[in-house]
C-alpha cells in the first residue's frame, strides 16, 4: 500500500520547488489536518501550513501541485469557494513561511489510505 509521508519541511525564501507548493486562498476555519487530508489525494504532501484563511501545501512533484490545483480550484468547502494556485514568491515571503508538521499528520495520511481500502 502507497504511504504518503507527511515530513517537516522548512520552505526557504528562494524559488527552488516553488512549483510544487500550492496555496490555499479563502478557507474557512479549519486544521491543517483537515486541508491536508483535501489535499492528500493529489500527490505526495511534504507538509502544510494555514496563516490568516490561507493554507499552503508542499508536494514533493509539480505534477502533483498541478493536479491539486487542477482538482481543488473553485470547489466548495464547508461552504466556502476555495481559490487553489501555485504558491508565488511574494505570497511566501509575506508570511515568511514555514512548513511543516506535527505528529497526528502521519496518522492522518495513513488513516485516509486506509479508509480507501
Amino acid at each position: 500500500m502507497f504511504r504518503n509521508d507527511v515530513a517537516g519541511f522548512e520552505l526557504t525564501s528562494g524559488p527552488t520547488g516553488l512549483k510544487s507548493r500550492i496555496i490555499v486562498r479563502n478557507l474557512p476555519d479549519c486544521t491543517r489536518h483537515e486541508l491536508a487530508y483535501l489535499c492528500v489525494p493529489f500527490g505526495q504532501i511534504l507538509g502544510s501550513l494555514i496563516v490568516n484563511k490561507q493554507g499552503f501545501i508542499q508536494y514533493s512533484k509539480e505534477s502533483e501541485a498541478t493536479r491539486a490545483i487542477n482538482a481543488l480550484n473553485q470547489i466548495v468547502f464547508k461552504s466556502k469557494v476555495l481559490h487553489v494556485s501555485n504558491a508565488s514568491f511574494r505570497s511566501i515571503e509575506r508570511y515568511q513561511v514555514q512548513i511543516g508538521s506535527d505528529e497526528n499528520e502521519d496518522d492522518l495520511v495513513q488513516e485516509y489510505y486506509e479508509d480507501d481500502s
